[in-house]
């Protein structure tokens, strides 16, 4: 979303986050939420604002890129520690063996701790993933359609039957 558009002359889009909202859309009444986005729950978004919004505010996507290898993961903790690690072979180098000892201990903790974090964080981005919804049930110009996920942009009125699963963050 932050990519460079000034070559095709586009507007870069904006997070549907930052949707020009007096407050968080989860901290405001249901009719100032219709208001601000000029959404109708009646009738829906017309084709064309939909599609402006879509151009606006992009896809309604997490990054599909993969996830990170453990190696690579592990590659950039330890080069988050890399000023420790100087410290480490500066205090060896002097023959501090306490020191070196007790830095030694706190780079592979450090390691440790980050690489555990960053792996469960990418299992945790590869689940949500996989539990996306692939279709939204949206009102349209008055009409109920079905809809990729990717398509739904902020103003959408989003339909929900028992059992669904909630195709995006909505309100």
């Amino acid at each position: 979303m932050g990519e460079n558009c000034e070559r095709d002359n586009e507007q870069p889009r904006v997070p549907a986050s930052e949707a020009h909202l007096s407050s968080a859309p989860h901290a405001l009444e249901y009719d100032i939420v219709i208001v601000e986005l000029f959404a109708d729950p009646e009738n829906g978004l017309s084709p064309e604002d939909a599609k402006g919004r879509l151009e606006k505010y992009g896809r309604n996507e997490l990054d599909d890129k993969p996830g990170m290898r453990p190696v690579d993961i592990l590659v950039r903790q330890i080069a988050n520690a890399m000023v420790l690690i100087i410290a480490l072979v500066v205090s060896f180098a002097v023959k501090s063996w306490i020191e070196g000892g007790v830095i030694l201990a706190v780079v592979i903790l450090n390691i440790v701790v980050g690489f555990i974090q960053e792996h469960d964080a990418e299992k945790t981005m590869d689940s949500l993933r996989s539990l996306s919804s692939p279709t939204a049930s949206v009102i349209r110009h008055g009409r109920t359609l079905v809809i990729p996920t990717g398509e739904l942009v902020p103003g959408d009125v989003v339909e929900l039957k028992m059992g669904d699963t909630v195709p995006a963050d909505i309100r």
